[in-house]
C-alpha cells in the first residue's frame, strides 16, 4: 500500500504484514527470554494461577467443614474479603486454622478469655462495639464482616500485610509488625509466654518474630509460599 506522506511528492512504502511479524517477532523473543532467564518465577507464576482458580477447593476447606454449615459460601466469603484486604484467601485460611481450627464459637479462657475464629481479644471487640459473647453467637460469615473489619483497620494504621507472618503477627501481636524480626513478643517469665509457648521454635524461652516466621512456614508451607501478588509474565514485560 502507497501513501503520500506530509504533502511531499516522496512515495514511502507502508507493508503491514512486516509491521506484523516484526511485532509478533519482539513478542516471542521477549517471553523466550523471561522462559529461559527467569524460569522459577515463570513456574511459581503459573503454581500461582492454578492455585488461585477459583474452580478448586480453598486451602484448609476440608478442615473448615468441620464446624462450617455453608461451605460454599465460607469459601466465597473469604476470598472476597481477602481480596478487599489484597492478600491470598490462603493466608487467612491458615490463620483462622492456627487461631480457632475454624471453631466460630472458639474460646480461650486462659489466654485472655479470647474467642472467635481470629480468637478477638476483650478490648479489640470492645472497639468494635461487640461483646465476645455476641462474637461466640455469631456464625462464620458474619464473624468474617468482623475480621475483614480489624485487619484493614490493622493495615492502614501500619501498613499492607505482604506475607503470611505479617498477617499472623497482624492478628496475634499487631505492634510488632513495626518491628525486625529479633522482636520478643514473649518472654517465658510472662504468663502470655506460657498460652503462646508452641510458637517458640527454637525452645530458648522468647518468642520472636522470627519463630512466628519458623512455625507458619512448618505448618502451613502450603499457604506460606502463596505469593502476594498474582502478577503474570505479560505485566513484567510489557509493563501493562
Amino acid at each position: 500500500m502507497k501513501k503520500n506522506l506530509l504533502g511531499t511528492n516522496r512515495e514511502f512504502t507502508i507493508n503491514y504484514k512486516s509491521i506484523g511479524i516484526v511485532a509478533l517477532f519482539i513478542f516471542v523473543s521477549n517471553w523466550l527470554t523471561y522462559k529461559v532467564v527467569y524460569p522459577n518465577e515463570t513456574a511459581e507464576i503459573s503454581a500461582h494461577i492454578a492455585r488461585a482458580n477459583p474452580k478448586e477447593s480453598l486451602y484448609l476447606l476440608k478442615h473448615a467443614q468441620n464446624y462450617v454449615y455453608d461451605a460454599p459460601k465460607f469459601e466465597e466469603k473469604v476470598r472476597q474479603i481477602s481480596s478487599k484486604l489484597n492478600i491470598p484467601p490462603e493466608w487467612l485460611m491458615a490463620v483462622m486454622h492456627a487461631e480457632s481450627r475454624f471453631d466460630a464459637s472458639a474460646t480461650n479462657k486462659k489466654g485472655g478469655g479470647t474467642a472467635g475464629l481470629i480468637q478477638f481479644t476483650p478490648q479489640t471487640a470492645q472497639k468494635m462495639g461487640i461483646t465476645l459473647e455476641q462474637l461466640r453467637n455469631m456464625n462464620h460469615l458474619q464473624q468474617l464482616d468482623f475480621i475483614y473489619q480489624y485487619l484493614n483497620e490493622v493495615q492502614q494504621k501500619n501498613h499492607p500485610f505482604n506475607s503470611l507472618t505479617e498477617l499472623y503477627i497482624g492478628v496475634l501481636y499487631p505492634e510488632g509488625l513495626a518491628e525486625d524480626y529479633c522482636f520478643s513478643l514473649y518472654q517465658s517469665n510472662e504468663d502470655d509466654y506460657h498460652f503462646h509457648s508452641g510458637l517458640d521454635e527454637d525452645k530458648d524461652g522468647r518468642i520472636t518474630l522470627q519463630d512466628i516466621d519458623k512455625f507458619m512456614k512448618r505448618i502451613y508451607p502450603t499457604a506460606y509460599q502463596v505469593p502476594k501478588s498474582s502478577e503474570t509474565i505479560f505485566t513484567r514485560v510489557f509493563g501493562l
